[in-house]
């Protein structure tokens, strides 16, 4: 159901041009026949892709190709956006648009202002993120952790269509902030992994004193699982399912599938088992994908005790102004940054190091690793998003 609505909902926004964009400027009959086969063809973009590229959002074709079609495709989409608001201004644009000059400006303003967002919001999901560095306070910190550096990063989303290069660049900066932890939260890699695995490999050089440690997202269950837990094995990155590693003496780190596992018949994700091992008073991290933090949502109950720290991304940010609204109703009203409450004591939610190709585009919403410093202080982490 998920992908025939992108699939398909494109197309009645191309159709939907006509009335809305087209119309109103006066454009003849076989300029709107010109006009909607352009619209058509951006639109087809997951149709194309899953018929020439073996599916529609990871498909197996060149780079520029894709960049270009995403591209095309946004761009339709954002002037429809466009066209939809002005709508109920059509009497007053009717009036506006008489002259043959007004109408010009009109049939070019709005494709070029829509063309030059597409581009930026494009190139925003694709190139390498920034880093942020982030300074948390807790009182229960132990001593010995104090200024305990981790970088975090999230949602790669490697493909064909955000190759070996950016994930390269990401370990080259992710290395050289010369952490003590890498946590990685899910969503590695979109499509097949005989074909993808060489887009995502380099994370096989990530390094860091205490080591690199993951949780899968759910992408990780979406197209190849068997082959990409294959290929992760032989990288030896350490997945934590329902498990616990102490890189410290004083420091556990806890780890939960996505609930996605469950698509490959693997156990839900389950923090109190994967923190039974913690029994003597260290600070508690939690690694999940996904940033709910009253496990009532995934478990139906919740954590026996909290966790002091709870890293996730999945939300992308919240990928573009007022997309955000829609994405914080399905992650328990979080969505970018710092928060505070359910069973975590803090959950920092990244919105990540790529962007997904459902969504090719970002506005005002950053890629980025984050490099988190662990400090001692009175009181806790505040309560407000940072």
């Amino acid at each position: 159901m998920f992908k025939i609505a992108f699939t398909f909902l494109p197309f009645v926004f191309a159709f939907a041009l006509v009335p809305l964009f087209l119309k109103p400027a006066g454009v003849s009959g076989r300029g709107k026949t010109a006009a909607l086969a352009i619209f058509l063809a951006c639109a087809s973009k997951f149709a194309a892709f899953r018929v020439f590229g073996g599916d529609a959002f990871a498909p197996e074709l060149p780079e520029g190709l894709i960049w270009f079609w995403n591209w095309a495709y946004s761009g339709m989409c954002i002037l429809f956006g466009f066209s939809l608001a002005a709508w109920p201004l059509r009497l007053v644009a009717k009036r506006l648009l008489r002259s043959e000059f007004a109408r010009r400006v009109w049939l070019s303003a709005l494709p070029a202002a829509a063309a030059a967002m597409s581009l930026v919001g494009v190139w925003n999901g694709v190139r390498p993120p920034d880093v942020a560095r982030l300074e948390l306070k807790f009182d229960s910190l132990p001593e010995e952790l104090d200024g305990y550096r981790i970088v975090h990063i999230t949602d790669i989303h490697a493909s064909a269509a955000a190759r070996r290069w950016r994930t390269e660049e990401i370990v080259r900066l992710a290395n050289s902030l010369e952490a003590d932890l890498v946590c990685l939260t899910g969503d590695f890699a979109d499509g097949r992994s005989g074909d993808g695995a060489v887009n995502i490999e380099p994370i096989r050089n990530l390094s860091a004193k205490d080591g690199v440690l993951a949780v899968t997202g759910n992408h990780e269950y979406y197209f190849d699982t068997p082959g990409w837990e294959k290929a992760y094995d032989s990288w030896n990155i350490r997945f934590l399912r329902n498990e616990c590693a102490f890189p410290r003496p004083r420091l556990a780190v806890a780890g939960v599938s996505d609930p996605a596992c469950e698509i490959a018949g693997e156990p839900p994700p389950d923090p109190d088992a994967a923190f039974s091992s913690a029994r003597n008073g260290e600070f508690r991290i939690l690694l999940q994908h996904r940033p709910v933090v009253n496990f009532m949502l995934t478990t139906g109950r919740t954590m026996k005790e909290k966790c002091d720290l709870q890293l996730s991304g999945h939300t992308h940010g919240g990928v573009a102004p007022l997309m955000d609204a829609v994405v914080a109703l399905f992650n328990g009203g979080m969505v970018r940054g710092l928060y505070h409450g359910g069973d975590s004591r803090a959950v920092y939610v990244s919105p990540g190091a790529g962007q997904w190709a459902g969504f090719p585009i970002r506005f005002f919403d950053d890629p980025e690793i984050t490099e988190i410093v662990l400090s001692r202080s009175r009181p806790g982490p505040r309560s407000r998003r940072e």
